[in-house]
């Protein structure tokens, strides 16, 4: 789908709402769907991007008959706030909202989340497993197990007093972030991308959010597909794997 065509379908399926939090939520629909997605971006990304990139994900969804919800971040795409500054708790509290919103009733309801929005998603699940969900898609969710508490101490006292300030970790190239150089491409060229790192607030609210998901994963009921490559540099498949283990309907 070329950029001109993207726009025209973005432009007659898409309509968009507002969260309790203020962030941005947009719905694509379709005729006489089937079921709904809400689908959740990764770090850095925006809910319109998976209209022109990663495979037109959405106007695919959307030709198979599923509506297709998406919520930008906080910082991210259409949603306010500083560029790439989101916290993660509040993210899975507005994931939450859309799970629990009453147009999802009366259709088979499904989640997929991509990297910081996989975490999301199986937090959001993990929180409240009773909400109407009839399965949960994870790609290459960016799971943590902490930090020795010293340290993730330290990254809450500094996100406390400096939330904006990025962490001092190695910067990624585009080509570690994806092995298909057309897609590599396209996020290279992307502007509405944010490209920086994370900042302590971001790392720190989703070690909160982590070791709430690890402690609450017996609570998992829905039927879960994760999907993530062994060579990921940067979402650890060996936590995909534990998370495996540790729901109970896999």
């Amino acid at each position: 789908m070329d950029p001109e065509a993207s726009n025209s379908f973005s432009t007659q399926h898409h309509d968009q709402f507002v969260l309790t939090s203020g962030a941005s939520a947009h719905k694509w629909q379709c005729d006489s769907p089937r079921a709904i997605l809400i689908l959740q971006h990764g770090f850095g990304e925006y809910a319109e991007r998976y209209v022109v990139s990663h495979s037109q994900l959405i106007p695919k969804l959307n030709a198979a008959r599923f509506e297709v919800w998406a919520l930008d971040l906080w910082g991210h795409g259409t949603s306010p706030g500083d560029r790439g500054i989101v916290d993660v708790e509040m993210a899975v509290q507005d994931h939450l909202e859309m799970r629990r919103r009453p147009d999802t009733i009366g259709l088979p309801l499904f989640l997929f989340g991509h990297s910081l929005g996989g975490l999301i998603t199986a937090a959001s699940v993990a929180e409240n497993s009773s909400y109407h969900t009839n399965g949960v898609i994870l790609s290459s969710p960016a799971l943590t197990e902490g930090l020795p508490l010293p340290a993730e101490d330290l990254v809450h006292l500094l996100a406390y007093f400096m939330p904006t300030t990025q962490v001092p970790t190695p910067k990624a190239s585009v080509d570690d972030l994806c092995s298909d150089p057309d897609q590599a491409r396209l996020t290279a060229e992307d502007k509405s991308k944010y490209k920086g790192q994370i900042s302590f607030l971001v790392a720190s609210s989703a070690l909160r959010v982590a070791r709430r998901l690890w402690a609450r994963c017996d609570r998992w009921t829905q039927p879960t597909l994760v999907i993530h490559g062994t060579s990921d540099s940067h979402a650890q498949f060996r936590l995909s794997e534990r998370l495996k283990g540790d729901i109970t309907n896999f």
